[in-house]
């Protein structure tokens, strides 16, 4: 039985939709709708409960590939490049729906990255198995 991965554009948009489907500038995604439920139906806080955990597992799926380390040198990095774009007159940063946008495609980027960085090292390294007692 042979272990296949993911393909990475499958990982990509699952990336996407779940940052742009919990909350994006045109108004179309979780957040938005939820606003305008009545808070009392129960399926509104199911929604919102499911919304938390698939949320808490990618946070910890992209704690365990990247560390603390390998998520801030990302978000310096990416901070680093929007400011060079604005700097450099590509981009426009005083418009908070702009920056909704820019925000959206980092944390896409980041959980993409997340998911994509363990595949690299092994494809880098070589290294395929993994201690048990890593710590």
């Amino acid at each position: 039985m042979s272990k296949q991965n993911v393909a990475w554009y499958v990982k990509l948009a699952l990336s996407f939709f779940l940052v742009f489907g919990t909350w994006n500038p045109l108004h179309y995604d979780i957040v938005h709708t939820l606003m305008g439920m009545d808070m009392t139906n129960l399926l509104v806080w199911f929604l919102i409960v499911l919304l938390i955990v698939v949320w808490g597992i990618a946070i910890k799926a992209l704690q365990e590939a990247l560390g603390t380390f390998g998520i801030v040198i990302f978000l310096i990095l990416a901070g680093l490049l929007v400011g060079g774009l604005y700097q450099s007159g590509f981009i426009n940063i005083e418009n908070m729906e702009a920056m909704g946008w820019y925000a959206n495609i980092i944390f896409t980027m980041l959980i993409f990255f997340g998911l994509m960085f363990p595949i690299w090292w092994r494809q880098l390294t070589g290294k395929v198995t993994v201690d048990d007692d890593m710590g």
